[in-house]
């Protein structure tokens, strides 16, 4: 990008829709000029056309030699459908770390063979699936008679399937021997569950994708900000959360489980009926399944109305997943140095970051406000975050250039472009039931007094770019990271405002489908007051 183009495109090609943004040079800065959507099955020339013509139409003048957009830099990044594996091992421990090495990579499992689980035609079933990719076998050094037995059952049960194909490789993982009827070339190794991702990737020669791309971006965000970021991308076949600090990404999470709907849910009532308990919805339970399959089938309709609720209710149970997952690998998986075997602290904050991004298809249809809530409902974490949406889903594509002067520079410029306020949120959950504090917010010299109550989330009007002072006082503890009863926060406005929220960590709902329906639905009514007919 060093040579200086006077304009250029980005694409952020996924599942279901292609993101396309114009980026152009302004008065000696780059600047978002124009960005659209279409369906990912449509081709995505036209889109860029009419984003050159609508630029040309505002401005004539604005773009040099605008005939020529068919020439111009084009900077992609393409998620794939996760990779398929199934994990096998000589115990279901010693297929656990592996287990988890290959999902928190954003591979779809498709079973498990183990000695514990070896059921032999669900096994034979899943590795005669057409869409797997590979099998991994680990076993650990010092074997036990007892399990080295086990793992020759397992080694022949899957050697006997799979020889029957021809297109699926095996990973030999650890202490795991060799597999029984195949031929050399599709057998191979890596030295544990820390390596056995990228040994994966190589043998099936898939390279890197718009996640990981995203996830460098929230990098060089968090550095050219001086700031502690989080991002979550929620897309159709995936769900990708990333945290990062000024020196570089902390920790990151692929999971295929998290996304907007996983190719399960098609098949999964249980899946669904997980994703309906979010919903606000008085449908019958048929009716609401029957909208998140068509969902999965055509994430590209229904976009307004109810469908962009039921799309909203599949986005926080995407992010709910990505929640439990981001928790469950924080406490089962230690972080250890790279390259070495020393263990290391979590390095997760437990209190909110100082920006949350989000990005993706998921979050296109409902209004902002709503989306700031539905992050707030799931991504909890006690204290002040400031909300923003990647609208122009340019992060994945930034993300992929191999410069990282080059993306520092890009974000330097657009960030106030591309990340679009969402608001800010104070998550303080600890005031006891029917006990009342006093929340004071503080703009422009004016100040609102407003009661503070246990259990909800309270919207203050603070328009985009507007800074305030937030001050909570409380009878009660109320627990930001720390435990207070006068705590204050700068915060900024935004399309949400500032969400005030004393309700508890983890979020709990109630029981009762109608209970709990009435509790979301006034939780996120006067957020899509706007969106109403």
């Amino acid at each position: 990008m060093t040579s200086g183009p006077h304009a250029f495109f980005t694409l952020d090609i996924g599942s279901a829709t292609t993101g396309a943004a114009l980026i152009g040079r302004v008065d000696g800065r780059w600047r978002l000029l124009a960005a659209g959507a279409v369906p990912a099955t449509l081709a995505h020339e036209t889109l860029l056309g009419d984003l050159v013509d609508g630029v040309t139409a505002a401005e004539p003048d604005l773009l040099p030699d605008a005939a020529s957009w068919p020439e111009w830099t084009r900077v992609e990044s393409r998620t794939q459908p996760p990779p398929r594996v199934v994990i096998a091992g000589s115990s279901d421990r010693a297929a656990e770390p592996l287990l988890r090495a290959f999902l928190v990579e954003g591979w779809e499992v498709a079973a498990r063979v183990t000695p514990e689980r070896a059921e032999a035609l669900g096994a034979a079933l899943a590795l005669r699936d057409p869409a797997l990719d590979l099998v991994a076998v680990a076993a650990p050094d010092g074997l036990g008679g007892h399990e080295r037995d086990g793992l020759a059952d397992v080694l022949a049960l899957v050697g006997a399937v799979i020889g029957l194909r021809d297109d699926i490789p095996m990973l030999l993982v650890g202490a795991a021997g060799g597999a029984p009827g195949l031929p050399a070339e599709r057998v191979h190794r890596a030295h544990g569950a820390g390596d056995a991702v990228a040994v994966a990737r190589e043998i099936l020669g898939r390279t890197a994708d718009g996640r990981e791309a995203f996830a460098r971006s929230i990098a060089s965000l968090a550095a050219v900000l001086d700031l502690r970021v989080e991002g979550v991308d929620v897309g159709l076949d995936a769900g990708t959360r990333v945290m990062a600090g000024p020196e570089g990404v902390m920790r990151s999470l692929v999971r295929a489980d998290s996304g907007l709907l996983p190719p399960a849910a098609l098949d999964d009532q249980g899946i669904l009926d997980g994703i309906a308990t979010w919903s606000p919805l008085a449908d019958e339970p048929f009716a609401v399944r029957d909208r998140l399959r068509n969902l999965r089938l055509a994430p590209w309709r229904e976009a307004a109305g109810d469908g962009a609720r039921v799309r909203l209710a599949a986005a926080r149970a995407a992010l709910d997943r990505l929640e439990d997952a981001w928790h469950d690998d924080s406490r089962t998986r230690p972080h250890r140095a790279r390259g070495t075997g020393e263990r290391l602290p979590d390095p997760v904050p437990v209190v909110a970051p100082d920006l949350l991004v989000a990005s993706g298809g998921a979050f296109a249809c409902p209004p902002a406000p709503a989306v700031a809530l539905a992050l707030v409902d799931t991504l909890r974490r006690p204290g002040a975050v400031a909300l923003a949406l990647d609208h122009a889903r340019v992060l994945g594509p930034l993300g992929s250039l191999e410069d990282e002067a080059d993306r520092r520079r890009m974000l330097a410029d657009l960030a106030d472009d591309i990340l679009l306020p969402l608001g800010s949120a104070i998550v303080a959950p600890g005031l006891r039931p029917a006990r009342r504090g006093t929340l004071r917010v503080t703009a422009d010299g004016a100040t609102t007094s407003l009661p503070l109550t246990s259990g909800t989330v309270q919207v203050v009007d603070l328009p985009p770019g507007l800074a305030a002072v937030a001050e909570l006082e409380s009878p009660d503890d109320l627990y930001v990271g720390t435990r207070a009863r006068h705590v204050a926060f700068e915060v900024t406005g935004g399309l949400g405002g500032l969400l005030v929220d004393t309700r508890e960590i983890p979020l709990r709902l109630p029981e009762r489908p109608e209970r709990r329906r009435e509790y979301l639905d006034a939780w996120q009514r006067p957020l899509w007051a706007n969106d109403e007919p």
